[in-house]
């Protein structure tokens, strides 16, 4: 429990509770007279002689107001209001009211500098002490209050923290639930390499990445990128994931109904949320497979002859229309030649000028990456991007997988 919210609010503030006030004059006959008015007032006096002993009851009491002479013998009140304005911290309110005989602006801006908050003249007269009651029990009034609204927001202010730090928690383990989803390492005896990068832009991804594996040693692999971000992204592609692990396809028409089928569920959701998609089936034996996309930048092909994007029809984002239909259409993964995927959180990143990396700044950095695994490449790509974010936090979810077959004799 937050240390502020266990302890006990201070009470209301109440205009009829009697003033606690302390009067200190070296005077008997008008210490004398100054208590008797002031318990008329609807006050609670303690009446002290000297400085020192006002100071010894302000150590054991605690006092709303303190009216004290300015000249005593020893320590006199301009002394006493810098002591007890000094011992005071912030949150111990104390309306001080200093009685004198001078009331030149010297005498009386010296005392405003001490901590004085108001003045009484001597001689002294009834209505000139009314009004400065009246002053006092206003500013006591004022203080209560904000102590309490003060106690409140504090208490607010804890269980908003307590909230914040227990949602903080739980978007840390979705995160790392999420994380778990992610492709383990293949043995070193399948022939299939791969390389990935995953980073949210903030705790949790609406990015996900597969590669799963089928019947008769086939991959199923996928990237996928929910609309928008946090939370709602993040179950969409959260669900994605699952479904695709759970369907399985293993070959072109059992990819396209699954496919179909995930459009219905996310089309058929209130968050009107849709996901763009690269899905495929390969057989790392042959190299041989089939692949989709829907609504998502074309996967690149990084080979002996360059690097080009893959001419694939493609359909529609998931979600976007309840009976759309999605086509398999033939891929080739031969060996010496990388598949490269990736969310547009990649080529839509901006460097500290606000300009975006587009598709030709991606190949500028694949091109410029030694001509190595996919683990090499992927990792190239990655610094590359964050050398260009520098210090700046990420627009967008970045998301990278990279496929290749190992030759026979690698």
């Amino acid at each position: 429990m937050d240390h502020v919210a266990s302890l006990a609010a201070p009470r209301p503030a109440d205009a009829t509770r009697p003033l606690m006030v302390l009067a200190v004059d070296d005077d008997e006959l008008f210490l004398d007279y100054l208590t008797l008015e002031l318990e008329t007032l609807n006050c609670m006096v303690m009446a002290a002689a000297n400085a020192e002993q006002a100071i010894r009851f302000l150590d054991h009491h605690a006092f709303d107001m303190c009216i004290t002479d300015w000249q005593m013998p020893g320590m006199d009140g301009l002394a006493l209001v810098q002591q007890l304005r000094s011992s005071h911290g912030p949150d111990q309110f104390l309306h001080v009211v200093m009685t004198t005989a001078r009331g030149d602006a010297r005498t009386v801006r010296a005392a405003l500098d001490a901590g004085v908050d108001g003045f009484l003249f001597k001689p002294l007269d009834r209505l000139q002490l009314e009004l400065a009651m009246a002053s006092a029990r206003r500013n006591v009034l004022l203080h209560q209050r904000l102590r309490r609204r003060n106690h409140h927001l504090a208490v607010a202010h804890g269980r908003t923290r307590e909230a914040y730090r227990r949602m903080e928690a739980d978007l840390k383990a979705a995160a790392a639930l999420h994380r778990q989803l992610l492709p383990a390492p293949h043995s070193a005896g399948d022939r299939l390499r791969l390389a990935w990068t995953y980073r949210p832009a903030q705790h949790i991804s609406g990015d996900t990445i597969g590669v799963i594996p089928l019947r008769d040693g086939k991959r199923l692999f996928f990237l996928a990128d929910a609309q928008g971000h946090g939370v709602p992204a993040a179950l969409t592609s959260f669900h994605i994931h699952h479904r695709l692990a759970q369907l399985a396809p293993d070959t072109p028409t059992a990819l396209e109904v699954a496919l179909a089928e995930l459009n219905r569920e996310i089309n058929a959701q209130a968050l009107e949320s849709y996901v763009t998609l690269i899905c495929g089936v390969l057989a790392p034996g042959s190299g041989d497979g089939c692949i989709v996309r829907a609504g998502h930048p074309s996967p690149l092909l990084i080979g002996p002859n360059g690097i080009e994007p893959m001419k694939l029809e493609g359909a529609f984002p998931i979600g976007w229309f309840e009976h759309a239909t999605f086509e398999a259409e033939p891929l080739r993964l031969a060996p010496g030649t990388q598949l490269f995927l990736y969310s547009d959180g990649v080529t839509e990143a901006r460097d500290k000028d606000g300009v975006e990396l587009e598709l030709d700044g991606l190949r500028a950095m694949l091109t410029a990456a030694p001509e190595a695994s996919v683990d090499v490449l992927v990792s190239h790509v990655d610094a590359a991007l964050r050398a260009r974010r520098g210090n700046a936090g990420l627009e967008d979810d970045i998301s990278i997988l990279a496929l290749e077959i190992k030759g026979d004799r690698e």
